[in-house]
């Protein structure tokens, strides 16, 4: 099926820069992505239209063209925005003075609270929708999503693993929080994706747990 016409996509596409925004105008711009990304994510791209964005944020279209330069430009930045929102939970745990075991506990109950709600779910799932339509997107998510989840775990894998974890510029951290991250969320988050079967409290933490044994027994055996 051929790509449907993007709305306003005869006008330019051109946006007004934030620092010529007045601090009204970049008040509208942020209750239109804020209010946009709720729309989108509960109906898709196609199922929202500029007019029903206006009508619940306020503003008007001339406010959109403006600033996003149409529809495309304020679904993606609506997204992105909102993919800043989903790893709080995460980017925000304090690890500090924690023993390797403890701070990967920490780590890995966070990211799963992060990646497990349903407004998480529901915009990954908008992404799985939507990123052939919007290659930027899968970008972006993966720049604010796994990108981020595992640099916050490597960072502190090469902190309190020790000296083997630090080596060869951080790759080998990198690695393990690869290896822990996945083990971790992979099958929770897909069974709850693609199954709607929200994990347990019980299965969260058995899963944190084993994931904790195995990579602590990996570096324990240096990769």
């Amino acid at each position: 099926m051929p790509p449907v016409a993007l709305e306003g996509a005869a006008r330019s596409t051109a946006r007004r820069p934030s620092d010529r925004r007045t601090g009204r105008g970049q008040a509208t711009c942020e209750r239109l992505r804020r209010v946009a990304a709720c729309l989108f994510v509960a109906r898709g791209y196609a199922g929202v239209s500029l007019d029903e964005i206006v009508q619940a944020a306020g503003g008007s279209k001339t406010n959109i063209y403006a600033f996003y330069g149409g529809k495309e430009g304020l679904f993606v930045a609506a997204i992105e925005d909102a993919l800043g929102e989903v790893l709080r939970p995460l980017t925000g745990a304090d690890t500090r003075g924690l023993a390797l075991e403890e701070g990967l506990t920490r780590l890995g109950r966070a990211l799963l609270d992060a990646l497990l709600t349903p407004e998480a779910l529901a915009l990954h799932r908008t992404l799985i929708g939507e990123t052939g339509r919007f290659p930027r997107l899968g970008a972006a998510w993966y720049a604010a999503g796994p990108a981020t989840s595992q640099r916050v775990l490597a960072r502190f894998i090469a902190e309190a693993g020790g000296q083997g974890a630090e080596e060869a510029g951080g790759r080998e951290a990198a690695r393990l929080a690869r290896l822990f991250h996945d083990m971790v969320a992979g099958d929770l988050q897909h069974r709850a994706l693609f199954q709607s079967q929200p994990a347990s409290a019980d299965e969260r933490a058995d899963a944190v747990a084993a994931a904790v044994r195995a990579l602590t027994a990996v570096m324990a055996r240096g990769g």
